[in-house]
């Protein structure tokens, strides 16, 4: 569209869509629980966020909306479990969509589903702020995200399709939605795990509804032939120990075993990573701390391949990589995994670890498991001086172990 047309029209364009927007508030549209899931063992976790689509309009629940027709469709292809957690936002637009992410974990996702540009469409938003905007977002997601995790851009869906949308305007925003999509195909093509889904040509309509479960259906379908691949490539690469930043290159590190995919999902079960600290065993881990007269006690979670300090007693809790960690150690042992002084290890003097804010000598881990038998995490007391062997009981430290885990059981009760 010429520049000069796109500005002459944008205001008219925003006062339609502002209109129509207010011509929605009596539409129906789910209000349940934002979540959906499909039964299966090693459910996959997607997190599926914006309008459009994600919102559910014509609908009034979101296991018959896109997140439930998703989650079934995914399972269908997989043979695993699948948990859509969505985020639906009718007013969101691309240049508010990162503030839909604060807070939000989201290495704790195999997939994240983005569903824009409706009204940025309809508006005639500049196909060079969409640009911009749509590569930090995406740069944003992958930073704050696994490297496992897969990026889904989904395309922006006929506007004419949108019976208010119905028009001789609605014709210019369908144009103009065509170039968006192009823009978005093109940086997707260009970034590492992002993934351009677009939607299709022709959508058939259904007199007197918005949406219609059925189409909710067709998207899903169109998504999960996209997601599937992906997600089960990344799913036997970690069961095999071959993917990309996570199990090969702790084995490679540290010549450790490879992790199995089963940590996240058992850490997933127990939901804790959002629960309050009052409540994530602060009490048993500085107990540890005290008991060992260490500076710095902790207990890390595993969470796909990044590591998560749920409780850190001396210093500031991280969020860091599970590959070169020592983490990755302790969790593979058989009992205790104590190390005296890590400037005397070999293991250890090209990159020697920083756990607190000095450099580490002394660390004693003991692994930490789920219920149902994965290993999920380390109890650790570490201390910036060393000690010697003696000086360390390794009972006391799995003892403490156990209360944590007795602690964890209870909360799936």
């Amino acid at each position: 569209m010429p520049q000069l047309l796109r500005w002459v029209l944008v205001p008219l364009m925003r006062a339609w869509s502002a209109a129509v927007t207010r011509d929605y508030d009596d539409i129906p549209r789910p209000r349940d629980t934002p979540q959906a899931h499909s039964p299966g063992t090693d459910s996959d976790r997607v997190l599926l966020f914006g309008s459009g689509p994600a919102v559910g309009w014509g609908v009034l629940s979101h296991n018959v909306a896109l997140p439930g027709s998703l989650a079934r469709a995914l399972s269908s292809r997989t043979g695993r479990g699948t948990d859509v957690d969505v985020i639906p936002n009718p007013l969101v637009t691309i240049r508010t969509s990162q503030a839909e992410l604060d807070g939000l974990g989201l290495w704790r996702y195999d997939a994240v589903v983005v569903s824009l540009g409706t009204t940025d469409a309809v508006t005639l938003l500049s196909a060079l702020v969409w640009q911009r905007e749509l590569s930090a977002l995406l740069d944003r997601i992958r930073h704050e995200s696994s490297l496992s995790t897969r990026i889904f851009v989904l395309g922006m869906q006929p506007i004419r399709s949108i019976a208010a949308f119905d028009s001789g305007l609605g014709s210019v925003a369908e144009k103009h939605a065509r170039s968006l999509n192009e823009a978005s195909a093109a940086i997707c093509a260009g970034q590492e795990r992002s993934c351009f889904v677009p939607m299709a040509a022709t959508l058939a309509s259904t007199p007197g509804r918005v949406r219609t479960a059925a189409q909710y259906v067709h998207w899903a379908n169109l998504l999960a032939d996209k997601m599937a691949p992906p997600l089960d490539a990344e799913y036997l690469a970690a069961a095999r120990g071959t993917s990309r930043g996570t199990a090969e290159g702790r084995a490679e590190t540290w010549g450790a075993e490879p992790l199995s995919p089963g940590p996240r999902r058992a850490v997933a079960r127990l939901g804790i990573l959002a629960a309050d600290t009052e409540v994530r065993c602060d009490h048993i881990v500085a107990l540890a701390r005290s008991a060992y007269g260490t500076r710095s006690a902790a207990l890390t979670l595993i969470d796909g391949d990044r590591l998560w300090d749920l409780v850190s007693v001396g210093f500031t809790p991280r969020v860091y990589s599970l590959a070169g960690s020592i983490t990755a150690l302790a969790v593979s042992g058989a009992g205790a995994f104590v190390i005296s002084d890590m400037l005397l290890d070999d293991r250890f003097t090209a990159r020697p670890p920083r756990l607190g804010q000095e450099q580490t000598r002394f660390y004693a881990g003991f692994p930490i498991e789920a219920d149902s038998g994965e290993r999920i995490g380390v109890l650790c007391v570490f201390d910036s001086e060393p000690r010697g062997a003696a000086e360390v009981d390794p009972v006391l430290l799995r003892e403490f172990a156990l209360l944590i885990q007795a602690d964890l059981g209870r909360r799936q009760e």
